[in-house]
Parts: C-alpha cells; structure tokens; sequence
C-alpha cells in the first residue's frame, strides 16, 4: 500500500513537473514572439514575417542562379500572402517627389533574384528614404529594363568600357570597373 501511494506520488510529482516545464517553454516562446514583433514594428516594416535583415552589412547577400547577380537588401519580408517583399533603406534625404532612378532599378534587381525564393514573384518593393518612402512597383517593363543592363554590362570589357559620360568621383573609386571605364579614369 505505502509503495502504491510513493508511484501515485512520483507520477504527480512527473506530471507536475511536465506542466510546469511546457508552461516556462510557452512562457519563453511568446516573449520571443512578442520581441520580434516589437522590433518588427520598431522597423516599419509591413506585416510579415522578417526573413532577411542586413542592417549592419554583414548579412549573406542573396544570389541569382539564372543571371549573374547577388544583392544585400536592407530587409526582406514574407508577407502574409507569402510573397517576398525586399526592402531598401537609403539613410539619406531626397527633396525630391520621384525616387532616384539607379535606386528603384536596384530595388528591382532584388525582385528579380527573389523571383528564384519564392512561388510567386514579387510585385513590389520598398525604397525609404530618411524623409520618405516609396513602393516600388516591380512592372514587367521594369523587368525588361533590368534584363538589359545586364546584357549590357556583358558586353563589357577593357577594350569596350562602359557608355558612361558622367559619374560621381566617390563612386568611380570604389567601383571595380574604374581601371578600364574612361570616365572612372579620369577620377
């Protein structure tokens, strides 16, 4: 009888520690969900799931198989329709109403290699500015326009350098194509 009452006793004792075991693992998961999405919302980011951050500059850069280009987004973000929504931050400001074009093509380009991580091709990006933000419709035509800088940028070579005739000197220091591009010569 005492035996019986000991093996009711340690199986209560198990059980009880089991509740509270899977009671502090539930504790620890929704703190966890609560801080990511507090810093989701610290971001501005869309609803979603935030699936690639690279604010420091260290994140892995995403790559194409299918052209020959790899990207670091700011953020990517899984929106609740499962599409991939890259994001683009630019820590400056534009006093301007339209973004700047080489910005929205480099935004583009990021849709063009998420087209390889998803199901459904993106449709839009984001491009934010410090002043303001602005979706980036990813439009077939903008599609086309990315296909042809690359298809450019394969015809290059040192004895065919790239069709540039202006270009910010802090850019063409840094650019790898600066000792054979004439006008990154010059800088």
């Amino acid at each position: 009888m005492v035996g019986g009452a000991l093996f009711a006793t340690g199986i209560g004792l198990l059980l009880f520690s089991v509740a509270c075991f899977s009671l502090l693992f539930n504790e620890r998961r929704l703190q966890r969900e609560n801080l990511i999405r507090e810093h989701h919302q610290a971001l501005g980011l869309p609803p979603g799931e935030l699936v690639y951050e690279n604010t420091d500059g260290l994140g892995e850069a995403i790559t194409s198989d299918e052209f020959p280009l790899s990207a670091k987004p700011t953020y990517i973000v899984r929106l609740p329709n499962k599409q991939l929504l890259p994001i683009d931050i630019k820590p400056i400001a534009i006093d301007s109403m339209t973004p700047d074009s080489h910005h929205v093509l480099q935004v583009a380009t990021y849709c063009l290699i998420l087209e390889e991580y998803a199901e459904e091709p993106p449709t839009h990006g984001l491009l934010r500015y410090t002043d303001r933000e602005f979706p980036i419709e990813y439009t077939p035509a903008l599609r086309k326009k990315i296909l042809r800088h690359i298809k450019q940028m394969d015809l290059c070579a040192p004895q065919l350098p790239p069709s540039l005739t202006k270009q910010k000197a802090s850019k063409c220091r840094a650019c790898i194509y600066q000792p054979i591009c004439p006008v990154g010569q010059s800088k």
